[in-house]
C-alpha cells in the first residue's frame, strides 16, 4: 500500500491510521525514521539487549540466580574446559 503524506511547516509527518493499521503500527508508538536510498524507512524502535534480558529473566526467582557459578562470565574456560583457576 503506498499513500501520499505531507509534511507541515515544521516538517512534522502525522501519518494516517489507515496506514498505520496496514503497518502494524498502534496509534502513539513511536518510531524510527531512517533515510536509506532517498527513502525514509520507518522502524519499530529497538529495545537495549539489557532491557531484554530483564524481561527475558523477569519470572525466575531469586533462588535459581543463587544457582549460578561465581564469576560468570569470567570463568567460562574453567567451567567449558577444565583450565586451571585464575586467582581473583
Amino acid at each position: 500500500m503506498s499513500m501520499l503524506v505531507k509534511a507541515d511547516a515544521s516538517g512534522a509527518v502525522t501519518l494516517p491510521a489507515e496506514l498505520c493499521r496496514e503497518a502494524g503500527i498502534a496509534a502513539g508508538i513511536e518510531v524510527v525514521a531512517e533515510v536509506q536510498d532517498g527513502r525514509i524507512m520507518l522502524q519499530r524502535p529497538r529495545r537495549p539487549i539489557w532491557e531484554e534480558i530483564l524481561e527475558l529473566t523477569k519470572d525466575i526467582p531469586p533462588e535459581e540466580f543463587d544457582k549460578l557459578p561465581p564469576g560468570g562470565a569470567a570463568g567460562i574456560d574453567d567451567y567449558l574446559y577444565g583450565s586451571p583457576k585464575r586467582p581473583e
